[in-house]
């Protein structure tokens, strides 16, 4: 099983209230590149491939309300990471690839 990388966004305040810029070190564009080619690997590969980037993803990058620093998923985020996982699970340990 691969799993994507996740979105990240500009939401977040580091500890002096400054605005982090996430998407400076980790451009969207990049993310999305190596998700693809994660998806396609897989698929060559007939492996089972988990996509959290979309079920997190926004307009804005990294959903708000699932990240403190728009990198690091939250306990909400987590909870959504944690059902793809078992879903994939299920599915790669009951497919037939």
């Amino acid at each position: 099983m691969l799993a994507s990388l996740l979105p990240v966004s500009n939401h977040g305040n580091g500890k002096e209230g400054k605005l982090i810029l996430q998407t400076i070190k980790r451009r969207p564009e990049d993310i999305n590149i190596l998700n693809q080619w994660i998806k396609k690997y897989a698929n060559e590969n007939r492996l089972t491939y988990l996509d959290y980037y979309n079920a997190m993803v926004d307009k804005q990058g990294l959903r708000p309300e699932l990240s403190f620093d728009g990198l690091h998923p939250n306990k909400d985020g987590y909870k959504i990471m944690a059902r793809l996982a078992e879903q994939a699970i299920t599915s790669s340990l009951t497919s037939k690839r």
